[in-house]
């Protein structure tokens, strides 16, 4: 595929010769006939050693190849890639012969449903959805046009998935919230009866677990994208467009504003409302509401400038134990 055509179908400026290019590689690996990219300013070096043909770079920057500018460099790579490698392979349009539905009538003409899927009664598949070998959909539960949903994922019952979703593989959507009370000296189970609600365009990692609300409904906003490894607990609230990266908590009954991003392994207690545009980095364990556009780390999270300063302190506190010691030593002499 020749450069100017790459930069036509990218949206991209071309600024040197014309090449021809036959696949796309990282701008360490790649290698004559190759395109590779560059967003991030540390990779400069690498750009002046890359055996690559031609390179996709933000505005500003002059490259030693021929070049595609972008305004946004990786999100032109992302368009590339699509140019150099086949989707994923999905099932053919249609119902396999060797999946159970009770009721094939929900399901849309050109939807592909894989052999050994399972769904219930009232289940509404819409157009352009395919749905992998060994997914299980419980009654009632709809799922919305051009979805992909990977093998052996579990929807259960009464979920509602909206268009252009997609759920990796070993996700359970629906499961029973973690609702018990105390009676008679044991834990009596609270009844789940409520559901989950996906809005359209999010993206589930692998081995995620939504629960579903005791009554009304758990709810991902438009456009979330959910790391691989997550739990969602029952009546939780996600915004729009917000990052959940991977072994991130989110205990019941929370509210998370739109574009907010909870980095790994973050938690965030119950019962709590976070802000809109807030950043929780790693390992940073919220106890408390958070406000709009703050940066929070730590346990128990507060503002990262106060978490790193008393990070600072306590690297001190050998040597100030130590200068105490010997102040208190020369005292007693």
């Amino acid at each position: 595929m020749k450069l100017s055509e790459i930069a036509r179908r990218i949206g991209a400026q071309l600024k040197g010769g014309e090449v021809e290019i036959r696949d796309i590689a990282e701008i360490e690996k790649a290698s004559s006939g190759e395109i590779t990219f560059l967003s991030n300013p540390k990779y400069l070096a690498a750009l002046k050693k890359t055996k690559a043909s031609a390179v996709i770079v933000p505005e500003g920057l002059d490259a030693p190849i021929p070049s595609l500018v972008c305004k946004n460099p990786y999100l032109g790579f992302a368009k590339a890639i699509s140019l150099f490698r086949e989707p994923p392979p999905r099932p053919g349009d249609g119902i396999s012969p060797l999946s159970s539905l009770d009721d094939p009538a929900g399901i849309a003409e050109n939807a592909a449903v894989a052999a050994f899927v399972f769904a219930g009664k009232g289940v509404k598949i819409g157009a352009g959805t395919a749905v992998m070998p060994h997914v299980f959909i419980g009654d009632g539960a709809r799922i919305g046009e051009n979805c992909f949903i990977y093998p052996n994922v579990t929807i259960r019952e009464k979920v509602i998935i909206g268009n252009n979703v997609i759920i990796h593989s070993g996700s359970v959507i629906g499961s029973d919230g973690y609702g018990y009370v105390a009676a008679d000296g044991a834990h009596k189970k609270i009844p789940q009866a409520g559901n989950v609600v996906i809005e359209d365009n999010v993206e589930i990692g692998a081995n995620v677990c939504i629960d579903r609300a005791a009554l009304s409904s758990t709810l991902i906003g438009e456009g979330t994208k959910i790391d691989n490894l997550v739990h969602i607990a029952h009546n939780v609230r996600v915004g729009k467009h917000c990052l959940i990266l991977g072994q991130t908590g989110i205990a019941g009954s929370s509210v998370i504003g739109d574009y907010t991003t909870l980095a790994s392994q973050s938690g965030v207690s119950g019962h709590l409302k976070i802000g809109k545009h807030v950043t929780v980095a790693a390992r940073g364990g919220v106890i408390k509401d958070l406000p709009d556009g703050v940066i929070v780390s730590g346990f128990p999270a507060r503002d990262h400038r106060q978490t790193l300063k008393a990070q600072a302190a306590a690297a001190r506190l050998p040597k100030i134990l130590e200068m105490f010691r010997k102040i208190k030593g020369e005292s007693n002499g």
